[in-house]
């Protein structure tokens, strides 16, 4: 029994031993498979893409890795969503050229990373026909508001399965190669970043794995052992990936070969960009037709009849409505104007005339959130604004773009305001109804039957009254506000007036007038209160004068 015993005790330790071994074996294989799996590679950030203070820092979101993509060589720019909150501005173009017309081109796509569908790459598969030929990608940054070139520091680019095959039958060894355009348009070389755990060197030649003992990564893995990280310190408008191979035997011939590449960050200081047109805001009236005394606002033949977008303040392209020249615009601290930020004349590279654009860093604004743009021109032509030539802008640390900033200006042509003064001889009546039809002929042309523009033809006796009819017409799609009508009466003096004129009774709707205006029988200005004058509209007044008199006033 205690033989049987023993001898089956020995025999389940035998066992509990074996696979015991077997299991230690297992988890070994396990725990290998774990740390190779490629479905379980870790994307390592580039170590050096980080970003100073003051500084933006952006990177792709899987959505614009596939506008790109979609977009590659259309000659487009693609609008970058990112992930800076809107700080940085960007566009890119993408485009690719072949160094040979007989390079099969096999993919430009999408892959995602299997572990992590949030770790995207663009993916671009090539069988060259010579071991020289090679592959141009090139992304050109564009500022998405200015569309001048928009220059990013510390650009950082991983390209992944940079490896190689000695296989015969399929032969490939990645080459990748690449290069930035700086601010003076000089191609540079970024940098190779160290990533722990990267087979991947970098010399002459460019970008290559350094471990022929261990020389191959799955495809679409993004495994980090073929992980090349490459930064640029300085900034770039642009970046060229090469994508070839390097063999020393010209004897060989590639085939399919693959690299997966994506951009892993970069930094910006981010720029308040306040733009706008100064334009002449004559609602589609040609110059040739403006006329500054034409009060016609009614009759269909009139050019200023139907003029909805005529001095609205509104820039109105479509009405032709053009920008004109010779404006400055300045950027302000709305409660101090005298402190002003870079100003720039209205013209930008490229840009319609009228256009100004100011970009100011976010470094130089401090504190201040309190801005207003103030246009003014020299000179004599288009005099007459059509809007407030101070503009607050309405600024928030959150927006960085203020578009439509605009000025509208009038040729003196295209006044808004029409005075007409027409005048009606009587023998100074005091109950003269000036709103009787029969003085108010249109067209009249005597001035002793009725209100007239015409001249007085007819001698004038001393003691007579001459009756005056102004009509003040807004011919404009804005409102007239504070308007005050003011006409001085003629006095007799060296160089002037042959006689004195004073005012006389009657006076229509005396309430219209203000109370510093000239009293019954002294000479002085006529003047009226304050009023709104409302757009397309009329508005008349009636007063009577003593033409000569012996009063010194």
């Amino acid at each position: 029994m205690t033989q049987t015993q023993s001898f089956s005790n020995s025999t389940v330790l035998q066992i509990f031993n074996k696979y015991t071994y077997r299991i230690l074996v297992f988890v070994a294989i396990l725990t290998f498979l774990l740390c190779n799996s490629p479905a379980l590679a870790v994307v390592v950030k580039n170590p050096g893409a980080t970003c100073n203070t003051n500084f933006a820092q952006g990177s792709f979101t899987s959505r614009d890795y596939n506008n790109l993509v979609s977009a590659v060589d259309d000659n487009s720019y693609v609008n970058i969503l990112g992930n800076a909150a809107g700080s940085i501005p960007l566009q890119i173009k993408v485009s690719t050229s072949e160094s040979s017309a007989s390079t099969t081109k096999a993919n430009f796509g999408i892959v995602t990373q299997s572990s992590d569908s949030t770790i995207t790459a663009i993916n671009t598969r090539r069988t060259f026909p010579t071991v020289s030929d090679y592959t141009d990608i090139t992304f050109d940054f564009r500022n998405n508001t200015t569309l001048q070139p928009i220059y990013l520091t510390n650009f950082a680019l991983s390209a992944f399965d940079v490896d190689y095959s000695n296989n015969t039958s399929n032969y490939f060894d990645d080459n990748i190669i690449v290069t930035g355009r700086d601010q003076n348009n000089v191609e540079i070389s970024g940098t190779l970043q160290t990533i722990a755990g990267s087979n991947i060197t970098s010399g002459s030649r460019g970008i290559y794995t350094s471990n022929t003992s261990d020389p191959n990564c799955t495809g679409q893995s993004m495994d980090v052992k073929c992980q090349a990280s490459i930064k640029f310190s300085q900034p770039i408008k642009s970046v060229k990936i090469r994508y070839t191979n390097y063999t020393l035997n010209s004897n060989k011939s590639p085939t399919n070969q693959e690299i997966d590449f994506r951009v892993d960050n970069y930094c910006y200081v981010p720029e308040y960009i306040f733009s706008g047109t100064v334009f002449d805001d004559n609602g589609g009236i040609p110059e040739n037709r403006a006329n500054k005394d034409n009060a016609d606002i009614t009759t269909p033949s009139s050019i200023y009849t139907n003029r909805p977008k005529y001095f609205n303040g509104e820039y109105d392209p479509t009405f032709s409505e053009t920008g004109i020249s010779g404006s400055t615009v300045r950027l302000t601290n709305c409660s101090n104007t005298s402190t002003t930020y870079p100003t720039q004349s209205v013209l930008k590279n490229g840009a319609p005339v009228g256009e100004y654009q100011i970009s100011i860093p976010k470094t130089t604004l401090g504190n201040n959130t309190n801005l207003c743009l103030i246009e003014n021109r020299t000179g004599d032509t288009y005099p007459i604004r059509t809007s407030n030539e101070n503009k607050n802008v309405g600024f928030t640390t959150t927006n960085y773009n203020y578009p439509d900033n605009n000025f509208g200006r009038v040729i003196a042509e295209n006044a808004a305001l029409v005075l007409r003064k027409a005048q009606y001889v009587n023998n100074c009546r005091a109950d003269i109804n000036y709103t009787d039809s029969k003085l108010n002929i249109a067209g009249n042309t005597n001035p002793n039957t009725g209100f007239s523009e015409y001249s007085i033809t007819d001698n004038l006796n001393l003691g007579q009254c001459i009756a005056y009819r102004i009509t003040a017409t807004n011919r404009a799609n804005s409102p007239i506000n504070n308007f005050v009508m003011q006409d001085k009466l003629q006095k007799k003096e060296p160089g002037g007036a042959l006689v004195t004129s004073v005012l006389a009774n009657p006076i229509s709707n005396t309430v219209d007038y203000a109370s510093d205006s000239v009293p019954i029988g002294q000479n002085g200005v006529v003047k009226t209160n304050s009023f709104v004058l409302p757009l397309r509209s009329k508005r008349v007044f009636y007063f009577n004068t003593k033409y000569g008199t012996t009063v010194d006033p």
